[in-house]
């Protein structure tokens, strides 16, 4: 089945998760809600289709505004690493900008990942096809790259956005609109739309963590006016309401596993830097 995998300590600024997807037919679908991070997956066996399109063996998946859903063509096997949300535009000149969209990781990264998609194939296990792909982003960070500049030039962006103890965004000492126009030309979106989906991916992983707990405590905890407000942003950027979102995730054959391994991932994580944690209230 689906299950995730811890990454590095070393590379835990790049990585939030390992992912091994052994799906078996009978699961024809995978849901996934509107996330700020993206993927990195090389499917090993059976076919992926998305809004119509066949989903490329080794891709890149982009942040999504949108929820998404996969359809699988028999059974699925698979292994990816979820990216963090700073981590994609660093990494890949191509991602800048990108959301809703998927890209082959050969277009993304150029001649040198076939070498990268034969040591996967020709691994023992999927263990070993992980440390594969880490070790690929691993090449890809090393000195002289300038791929940790271009992590703290998307993290300062996101600081820039968060309001501070006066309710003022810093902006980088830009007007609000050529700030907003920086921010949407890295990441895709405005900064109160990654904001609104960072809060609803938190809130996600926290009514998974602690399913008994009320929904308005969880709903003032992350920052929603209130119980309503949160579930219209869940309906509408996860595809359906809440409870029935954590109880399609009691079963281990789910399309909702990304939940689960999403859960998994936010209890795995350190505590977010101040750019990235749950945003103000906002409608």
């Amino acid at each position: 089945m689906q299950h995730f995998v811890p990454v590095p300590p070393d590379l835990r600024p790049w990585l939030m998760a390992g992912v091994v997807v052994d799906a078996p037919a009978e699961l024809a679908q995978s849901h996934f809600p509107a996330m700020v991070s993206s993927m990195l997956v090389v499917r090993l066996a059976g076919q992926v289709q998305c809004r119509g399109q066949r989903v490329p063996p080794s891709a890149w998946i982009s942040a999504s505004t949108v929820a998404t859903v996969y359809d699988h063509a028999g059974p699925v096997r698979a292994v990816g690493l979820v990216l963090q949300p700073e981590a994609a535009g660093a990494l890949f000149a191509g991602a800048r900008g990108q959301v809703n969209t998927l890209q082959p990781l050969a277009d993304l990264v150029g001649p040198s990942w076939a070498a990268v998609e034969h040591t996967l194939h020709a691994a023992a296990d999927d263990g070993a096809r992980l440390d594969a792909l880490c070790q690929f982003i691993r090449t890809m960070i090393a000195p002289p790259s300038a791929c940790e500049a271009r992590r703290q030039q998307a993290l300062a962006l996101l600081h820039a956005a968060s309001p501070d103890a006066t309710g003022a965004a810093p902006h980088m000492g830009l007007s609000q609109r050529q700030f907003e126009r920086r921010f949407v030309a890295h990441w895709g979106m405005a900064p109160k739309q990654f904001a609104v989906i960072a809060r609803l991916n938190s809130t996600l992983g926290h009514a998974l963590a602690a399913q008994d707990r009320p929904v308005v405590e969880l709903a003032a905890d992350q920052g929603y006016y209130d119980q309503s407000h949160l579930g219209r942003d869940i309906r509408r950027l996860a595809g359906q309401p809440l409870q029935a979102l954590v109880q399609g995730t009691a079963s281990p054959l789910t399309p909702h596993w990304p939940l689960q391994v999403g859960a998994q991932t936010l209890a795995d994580q350190p505590p977010l830097p101040t750019a990235t944690a749950a945003p103000a209230r906002s409608r």
